[in-house]
């Protein structure tokens, strides 16, 4: 089976075009700051999936998802208008949290660093070498006169 190259491609060039319409066609103050993350379409192109995100908008999710179906017939005439689709596909909005959900994993890791760093600034000393710590017993100074040494003597071995 063949891979089709078409749908991801016409997923991206939906984002570019709802990311252009929504901050420089549309004026919605209400819509400012949201940007459209991702776009998946169903296999036949029926249906397609907008995640969006909003950055600094007072709004909620459930707000701004009502205020882009709202304008969701504004979006499919600029889908009809760039002639990327022979069918319109119909338009569902999903809020992207993976910005929110960085923010809890960046918070809870500076948090497990804060309560980690104290111990460790006593025990580390840059300064010290490793090799101080280990015996001459434990490893072997490779020497490369000796290892080529041995490769000659098997090869007069051979003859």
């Amino acid at each position: 089976m063949r891979k089709s190259y078409r749908i991801p491609r016409l997923e991206e060039e939906l984002k570019k075009l709802f990311n252009v319409t929504l901050s420089q066609k549309l004026n919605d103050p209400g819509l400012s700051w949201v940007t459209v993350t991702e776009v998946v379409l169903s296999k036949d192109l029926r249906y397609a999936k907008v995640y969006f995100s909003h950055y600094n908008n007072p709004a909620n999710h459930q707000e701004i998802r009502e205020m882009l179906y709202k304008t969701s017939g504004f979006l499919k005439k600029q889908i009809a208008g760039a002639r990327l689709m022979r069918t319109i596909p119909e338009l569902s909005f999903y809020y992207d949290d993976t910005e929110d959900r960085a923010a809890k994993v960046d918070a809870l890791l500076t948090r497990i660093r804060g309560d980690f760093d104290d111990d460790e600034e006593d025990d580390y000393d840059p300064d010290i070498d490793i090799e101080d710590y280990l015996d001459d017993d434990d490893y072997f100074d490779f020497e490369e006169d000796d290892y080529e040494d041995e490769f000659d003597d098997e090869d007069e071995d051979e003859d």
